[in-house]
């Protein structure tokens, strides 16, 4: 196996630039994203903005919320070109990975159980289902909600019987989602919803065999981290050929990457990094490792929406800044839809910045997610450095809570 060493600055960089956030928005469209980056992790949380959104919008020109419902489901102009699958979170990836998956959604279906095939009782069910989706086309679960009974979902809360078992049938590539509204899901069947997904299920002999889709899954998934450090059977399924050690300077314990990333690990000369700042996603990839941000950007990090209250050190739903190749701070937000408002909870600084020093970035990185998300008023509820304030408040409407 090949070993390099490099510096942290290094490698700061490296991992900038995997994770398109270079410049920002550099990235054409929703579907480059989604290519350049693996997959998009969703989640239906919208407390400033849901997570998906909150990725690509530094990344992707012009981004809105549309443009990725568009590349999910299609618009008039163009058919879909990615598809929504556990890997092994709620995420948003790229057409060609759909044949990857295809037997697995098979296996689910040889032997009952609550995230396998379906139960005796659940046939008549889905039979129900799929012939209220012929008559009606796309529909939510909500509709036929109280006709089936309810159940304990795999979270241990109450759920319909007809929702666990349309959870299934789109594990088991029965169903597709036509679209959604409030991040609810419209199904339908596969074929009508993505005819060129559907004709991977009609032969076997078309697919992928077992230990190429081993090798591609787990290539994708580490392709994702950039930099890591392989579980065991990683190794097994790709052979140690496949990867470089990195040993970084001042680090005891080395990262990896993939072999073919080794040439991307030794930035230009010239290349300066990104001045803009950038508030990132709570599951940003470039901060989704939490023991790299640590030893990398010496950035602790942990997100706490389901730390209970009294045990959170930063917050409910906290977003790291990044300035440059440096992670600096951290602000919690809430979007307050009633009154128009993006709320800061607080916004604190790592110990060795001066506020003042980046006072106005870190305003306008605020300034720009208050226009992304279309609110007319920042207001400050909790700490916040002075500086900040000040430059808020000659960027756009803002006003302190009154206490």
């Amino acid at each position: 196996m090949q070993t390099i060493r490099i510096p942290k600055e290094t490698a700061r960089a490296f991992l900038i630039r995997a994770f398109a956030l270079e410049s920002w928005q550099s990235l054409p469209d929703t579907e480059a994203a989604i290519q350049r980056l693996e997959f998009v992790q969703e989640d239906s949380i919208p407390i400033c903005g849901r997570m998906h959104d909150l990725i690509l919008w530094p990344r992707v020109k012009d981004y809105t919320p549309q443009k990725l419902a568009d590349t999910l489901y299609g618009s008039e102009s163009s058919p879909a070109s990615a598809f929504e699958i556990h890997f092994p979170n709620l995420a948003a990836l790229p057409h060609a990975d759909y044949p990857y998956f295809v037997r697995r959604k098979k296996a689910r279906t040889q032997t009952p159980g609550r995230w396998e095939g379906l139960l005796p009782e659940e046939e008549p069910v889905a039979e129900a289902f799929l012939a209220a989706l012929d008559t009606h086309g796309p529909l939510s679960t909500r509709r036929h909600g109280n006709d089936f009974g309810h159940m304990l979902s795999g979270w241990g809360t109450r759920s319909t019987v007809i929702s666990q078992v349309a959870e299934k049938l789109w594990l088991h590539g029965k169903l597709g989602i036509a679209h959604r509204k409030n991040f609810e899901r419209y199904f339908d069947r596969l074929e009508r919803v993505a005819p060129e997904l559907a004709q991977w299920h009609a032969d076997d002999a078309t697919l992928p065999e077992p230990e190429e889709t081993a090798r591609y899954l787990a290539r994708k998934r580490l392709k994702a981290k950039a930099l890591f450090r392989p579980r065991r059977d990683d190794f097994a399924t790709l052979g140690e050929s496949a990867f470089c050690k990195v040993e970084i300077e001042g680090l005891t314990k080395p990262w990896y990457c993939l072999i073919e990333d080794i040439l991307h690990l030794s930035p230009p000369s010239s290349q300066v990094p990104c001045a803009h700042g950038r508030l990132l996603a709570p599951l940003d990839p470039l901060i989704y490792d939490r023991q790299r941000n640590r030893e990398i950007f010496d950035f602790d990090y942990t997100w706490e929406v389901y730390v209970p209250a009294a045990k959170r050190k930063w917050g409910y739903y906290v977003l790291p800044i990044l300035l440059g190749d440096r992670l600096i701070g951290r602000v919690d937000l809430k979007r307050e839809t009633k009154t128009d408002t993006l709320q800061v909870l607080s916004l604190s600084l790592e110990n060795s910045l001066e506020a003042q020093t980046v006072a106005e970035t870190v305003a306008l990185c605020l300034k720009n997610l208050a226009s992304f998300l279309e609110v007319s008023q920042v207001i400050i509820m909790g700490t916040c450095p002075v500086a900040i304030c000040k430059s808020l408040a000659s960027l756009l409407d803002i006003r302190r809570a009154k206490r």
